[in-house]
């Protein structure tokens, strides 16, 4: 049997998603809750990684048990193992043969940043003390849609195939009312540090240290030096994963 569970977490305190040795991760936390439950190793497969102090309010993974399961008796139980800041709001059976990972279509980040200090959304706010021109950032945004080149905006990996992907949205709103402001993505796959990185150099469009030309250029003639410097971690929430 295959189950599919949804998943919100504040990724403060972990490395990340994927589990890896000496480093508490939220892999990890999931299938230690598993173990105490069903008293053996359950693997998990999530729609994707992410990295340290990123957060996710729609991380999806899936596993497999030899029987059903009673799903609102597991899912308490599942709630009740696991620290704060993780929790399971949705468990479900699915079809056998459905993976969390390869049956994405699209994912949707959001990254939320503010030119003030906003204490209750401190742990998922990054804040750039500058005054920003948003006009040029969505002018510079739009050069995102479509099948984008990110060789500028991820590290080498040589493990990928290619360094492209296709961002179905990309524009910033702006946040009024002490409310952070918001740049969201929507694409069919996502490299290492890419939103941070993409996030990181917008800024500087929006300093008016680079233009959207200039943001432009680094799309269609890949130069990662002249990219910005990678935004924080804890702006960044996972927000849903498309199926």
């Amino acid at each position: 049997m295959r189950y599919r569970i949804d998943i919100e977490y504040d990724g403060t305190r972990y490395s990340g998603w994927q589990k890896q040795p000496n480093a508490p991760t939220i892999q990890e936390e999931i299938e230690k809750a598993l173990a105490v439950i069903f008293k053996t190793e359950i693997p998990i497969t999530g729609s994707g990684r992410t990295d340290a102090g990123v957060h996710a309010r729609g991380q999806v993974a899936h596993f497999d048990t030899p029987d059903p399961l009673e799903i609102p008796k597991i899912l308490h139980s599942l709630n009740g193992l696991l620290p704060n800041d993780i929790s399971i709001y949705k468990l479900e059976e699915v079809h056998p043969e459905f993976h969390s990972r390869f049956d994405a279509t699209e994912r949707e980040y959001r990254y939320y940043f503010s030119s003030e200090y906003l204490p209750l959304l401190d742990h998922m706010t990054a804040y750039w003390k500058y005054p920003l021109d948003f006009q040029s950032m969505n002018e510079a945004a739009q050069y995102l849609q479509g099948d984008t080149d990110c060789t500028s905006f991820t590290p080498p990996d040589p493990s990928q195939p290619h360094l492209r992907c296709i961002f179905f949205e990309a524009r910033f709103i702006k946040g009024d009312d002490r409310e952070p402001h918001t740049f969201i993505i929507r694409g069919n796959r996502f490299l290492r540090s890419v939103v941070r990185s993409l996030m990181g150099t917008l800024i500087l469009v929006g300093r008016g240290m680079l233009t959207p030309d200039d943001f432009r250029t680094l799309i269609s003639h890949p130069n990662r030096s002249k990219a910005g410097p990678t935004a924080p971690a804890k702006g960044l929430v996972l927000h849903r994963v498309i199926y």
